[in-house]
């Protein structure tokens, strides 16, 4: 995957030139009529007068902030990338977030398209509080295949309440690699090649997948110039455009065209909720908020909670698989699931300068949705929760943060199905009551996993744990069965809060996946 910058970027004239040739002959000046324009008066970068770029030197251009930054965590690559650049700019984790979700609608549509749904938790530090804004995909009244799109919604009250750069720099990115194309990225193909059936001779999905001759080689070009047009009109028109302007009269053209049944009412009084996360009581003094879903972060609380003893002193508390082990069973004793792979659900995890911490997941139902993609807009449909594989009920984000003290600590979300949940909690516990170094973050997430889907189900276990360890489990009565990846986490995590100590601070994306964790530290 090259490394081009593409949050806030301008479009210099030695910019367009790297462009294929074939392309530039019909886009540059598209390009210029509609993007740049735009992109300069978000302040977003700025050409030399011989037509080279300067360093950026001002608020909302790449760059701007120097030291430390923050970092984000997510499933795919180039949305990380977007996410570090808008910090870069002075943006929030917030800002960040959301660029990187709207990145995914067109580099990871297969877990988190515009049709999709989700929910965020943010760490307001500062402010000392913590709150949820959910955004699911639901079912239309009359039923039919496609899902009612919240993610919109989602990220603009996200963004409106929590953003520090302007809307129309947060979309541009996202705009910017639909219209221009950017090489297909190991995390999407992986996606692909995996969706069960499969997807490489739907032609409903020939615009997502983008390939000239159906699914593209890792690294090569997808542009979708559909779903640019719909990235420009939400960028210029705004979120509510999406649901009762002139774009939302094309998505529900597009969702009817494709045999769905939301109707305008639906989709114009369709809204974002605010809500109050579970917290529960954690090392030095930190609070874990998550989501309250009974599957998610429900199960995610109570693992940690019962897992955690804080010992008689701050810090002498330690990860402890044996009982992390003899709690699986009673957490899922109402779900009785499987790991899943996960590529119908995505996260992102980022925690900025200011003290700032969001973590979110996002689902399409199962990987790509309804598997039915606009024709005038680009869009890809999520699927009604419910059907076969829906992995919505495990989504799961959490974010730490020590009010008393105005520190951020954790964010953190998950993806993987059932097994969501475990593989977050015990991410987070690794984490928080590991020894704390640099690199805290990825050691967390190297560490095996265990899961049980039940109390009669086997636990299961991924390689590489101490055979004591096993010895202990089979001891007290556990049947042990080896697994493959349980569970995908992003997380950032700074053992001594922000924005206090920058210097302790680390972002990671699981290795089970092919994402990327991406910032600026000490």
């Amino acid at each position: 995957m090259t490394d081009q910058r593409t949050a806030m970027v301008e479009f210099c004239p030695n910019r367009l030139a790297q462009f294929d040739q074939s392309v530039l002959g019909k886009l540059a000046s598209r390009a210029r009529q509609c993007i740049l324009p735009v992109l300069i008066a978000a302040s977003v970068a700025a050409c030399s007068k011989d037509g080279g770029f300067q360093s950026p030197a001002g608020p909302g251009q790449i760059d701007y902030l120097k030291g430390f930054i923050g970092g984000v965590a997510a499933d795919e690559p180039r949305a990380a990338l977007v996410a570090r650049d808008i910090l870069s700019a002075g943006g929030s984790a917030a800002d960040a977030v959301a660029a990187a979700a709207l990145t995914y609608s067109v580099t990871y549509p297969n877990a988190s398209a515009l049709g999709a749904g989700g929910f965020c938790v943010v760490g307001d530090a500062p402010r000392k509080r913590a709150e949820t804004i959910e955004f699911p995909a639901l079912p239309a009244q009359a039923g039919g295949s496609i899902a009612i799109p919240g993610m919109v919604r989602g990220l603009g009250l996200l963004q409106g309440r929590y953003g520090r750069v302007r809307w129309e720099a947060v979309v541009a990115p996202a705009e910017q690699i639909a219209r221009f194309g950017d090489g297909a990225s190991r995390a999407f193909l992986r996606a692909v090649q995996e969706a069960q059936p499969p997807v490489s001779a739907d032609p409903a999905l020939a615009s997502v997948l983008g390939g000239r001759n159906g699914i593209p080689a890792e690294g090569e070009r997808r542009m979708q110039p559909q779903l640019a047009t719909t990235l420009a009109r939400l960028r210029s028109a705004g979120p509510a455009d999406f649901y009762q302007g002139s774009l939302a009269q094309t998505v529900l053209s597009d969702i009817t065209a494709a045999g769905g049944r939301i109707t305008a009412d639906e989709l114009r009084s369709y809204a974002a909720s605010i809500g109050k996360p579970i917290a529960v009581p954690f090392e030095n003094s930190i609070d874990i908020h998550t989501s309250s879903n009974a599957s998610g972060g429900a199960i995610a609380a109570w693992l940690i909670e019962q897992t955690y003893d804080g010992g008689t002193l701050i810090g002498s508390a330690k990860m402890q698989p044996e009982k992390f082990v003899a709690n699986l069973g009673q957490a899922y004793r109402g779900v009785n699931g499987a790991p899943a792979q996960g590529y119908g659900s995505a996260s992102i995890a980022a925690i900025d300068r200011y003290g700032l911490s969001v973590a979110c997941a996002f689902s399409m139902g199962s990987s790509f949705g309804a598997r039915l993609a606009g024709r005038e807009s680009g869009i890809l449909f999520a699927a009604p929760p419910g059907g076969p594989g829906d992995e919505t009920p495990y989504m799961v984000a959490l974010v730490g943060i020590n009010p008393r003290v105005n520190q951020s600590f954790f964010a953190a979300g998950a993806s993987g199905g059932p097994a969501s949940a475990a593989a977050l909690a015990q991410s987070v516990l690794e984490a928080g009551l590991g020894k704390d170094q640099v690199d805290s973050a990825a050691i967390a997430l190297a560490q095996p996993r265990f899961f049980q889907g039940g109390l009669q189900a086997p636990v299961l276990h991924e390689p590489g744990v101490k055979q004591s360890v096993l010895a202990n489990l089979q001891k007290n009565g556990a049947t042990l069965t080896q697994s493959s990846a349980i569970g995908r986490v992003n997380l950032a995590y700074c053992s001594d809060g922000l924005p206090r100590s920058p210097a302790t601070c680390s972002f990671a994306a699981d290795r089970r996946g092919f994402g990327l964790a991406t910032g600026q530290q000490f």
